[in-house]
């Protein structure tokens, strides 16, 4: 699985610094974007939008290198393919979801985002708004609901379930 940093590909004109950085530093000072408050989230599967694109949850599951005793570390994708042992294309978009190994409910923040990346573009999108809520984990699954975006067209909203791989 590809391992993604926080990037934004855009800078602010003559500045040289990531328009997402100016973006965040906004957030913390103005209170752009904002952060926090909990969402409703649908019964539906969960789907939404990547990079403006329509986007819905086909496959997911842990990425063993990633995750830890203390947390998960998802990658879901709108591509089909064996979970463990297959792997989605390069240029998929996907929705990393990284989150507490307990039952809970998790709202997102500056302390803790959520990244929908846009595989054409090859751009992350951190979402700071939105919920997490986490049903239930069992030896094999991980089974919950998501709502989160970054804007109109980076988010999504519903019911996962994910594979957790050895």
């Amino acid at each position: 699985d590809k391992l993604r940093a926080m990037q934004i590909s855009k800078t602010a004109p003559g500045a040289g610094i990531p328009a997402g950085m100016w973006c965040l530093a906004l957030a913390i000072v103005a209170g752009c974007g904002s952060s926090g408050g909990s969402a409703t989230i649908s019964s539906q599967p969960l789907s939404g939008k990547i990079g403006g694109r329509p986007w819905t949850l086909a496959t997911a599951a842990s990425n063993s290198s990633l995750s830890t005793s203390d947390q998960f570390w998802v990658g879901a994708y709108s591509e089909s393919f064996t979970p463990c042992s297959g792997s989605a294309s390069l240029s998929a978009d996907e929705v990393i979801l990284t989150f507490p190994t307990t039952v809970g409910s998790y709202t997102l923040s500056l302390n803790f985002i959520e990244t929908l990346y846009d595989g054409v573009a090859n751009v992350n999108y951190g979402a700071t708004s939105g919920q997490l809520v986490i049903s239930a984990v069992t030896a094999t699954t991980i089974s919950g609901g998501a709502n989160f975006a970054y804007n109109a067209d980076n988010s999504v909203d519903g019911q996962f379930q994910a594979t957790i791989c050895p």
